[in-house]
C-alpha cells in the first residue's frame, strides 16, 4: 500500500510549478496559482522545495515578487519549446516516395525507443515519489525494453544507476539522489526527450571538435 509522504507531496507540487515555469516562464504568486490550480500554501511549499534545490531565483518587479527558473539549461529549454521545422524542397516523384519512406521507417523506430524511454522515466519517478530506489531491471520491465538499452537512453540523460549492498545482497539501483532530475525528464512529452538527447549529442559533438582544434599543432 503507497502512502503519501511529506516528501512526495512537495515534489509533486513542485513538479507542477517547475513544469508551468518552463513554459510560461517568470510568474508571479497569483499568476502561478491560477496556472497550477495549487493553492497559495501549495505554491509556496513548492517554491520553498525549489529554492533547496537551487532550480529557482525571485526578483522583485514593483510590489510583487516574481519566480523563474535558475537553470534555464539551453537543451531542455530546447526540448520543452516546440519548434517549427522547415519545410522540404520538393523532389521528384520517385525520389519524393523513398525519401517520405525512409523518413517514416526512422520515425517509427524513435518513437517506439522514445515511448519506452518517457515510461520508464514515469515509472522511476512514481518509485521515487513512493521513497523506493527501483532497480533497472524493474525500469526496464515497466518500459518495456531491454536493461542494457534503457541503462544507455538514461545515462544520455545524466541518469545512472549505482551499485549497492543491502543485506548479503549486491544490486544495483537508481538512487534517490536523481529524483529532481527524473521529474524535470518525466515533464518532457516523446518529443522533448528526442529533441533533448539530440541536442546533447550536437554539443558533445562541438565540445569534442572545439578542443581537437584547441591542441591542433601547426607547423
Amino acid at each position: 500500500m503507497n502512502e503519501r509522504t511529506v516528501e512526495s507531496i512537495f515534489g509533486a507540487n513542485a513538479g507542477i510549478v517547475w513544469r508551468t515555469l518552463s513554459q510560461n516562464g517568470p510568474k508571479n504568486i497569483v499568476d502561478l496559482v491560477k496556472t497550477t490550480s495549487l493553492s497559495r500554501e501549495e505554491v509556496f511549499g513548492a517554491l520553498g522545495w525549489l529554492g533547496r534545490e537551487n532550480k529557482i531565483v525571485m526578483e522583485k518587479r514593483g510590489r510583487s515578487m516574481v519566480f523563474s527558473l535558475s537553470e534555464w539549461e539551453p537543451c531542455l529549454a530546447a526540448a520543452i519549446t516546440a519548434d517549427t521545422e522547415p519545410n522540404e524542397p520538393a523532389l521528384s516523384s520517385p525520389k519524393r516516395v523513398t525519401k517520405r519512406k525512409a523518413i517514416a521507417r526512422k520515425a517509427k523506430t524513435v518513437a517506439l525507443d522514445m515511448e519506452a524511454l518517457k515510461r520508464a522515466l514515469d515509472y522511476i519517478q512514481s518509485e521515487f515519489d513512493g521513497n523506493r530506489e527501483p532497480t533497472p531491471d524493474q525500469a526496464s520491465k515497466a518500459a518495456g525494453m531491454g536493461s542494457r538499452s534503457l541503462g544507455k537512453a538514461l545515462s544520455k540523460l545524466d541518469i545512472k544507476s549505482e551499485s549497492v549492498r543491502r543485506g548479503s545482497r549486491s544490486l544495483r539501483i537508481y538512487p534517490l539522489a536523481y529524483k529532481s532530475r527524473v521529474w524535470e525528464l518525466a515533464a518532457l512529452d516523446v518529443d522533448g526527450l528526442q529533441r533533448l538527447i539530440d541536442a546533447k549529442k550536437n554539443a558533445a559533438k562541438s565540445q569534442r571538435e572545439s578542443n581537437s582544434e584547441e591542441y591542433t599543432v601547426f607547423d
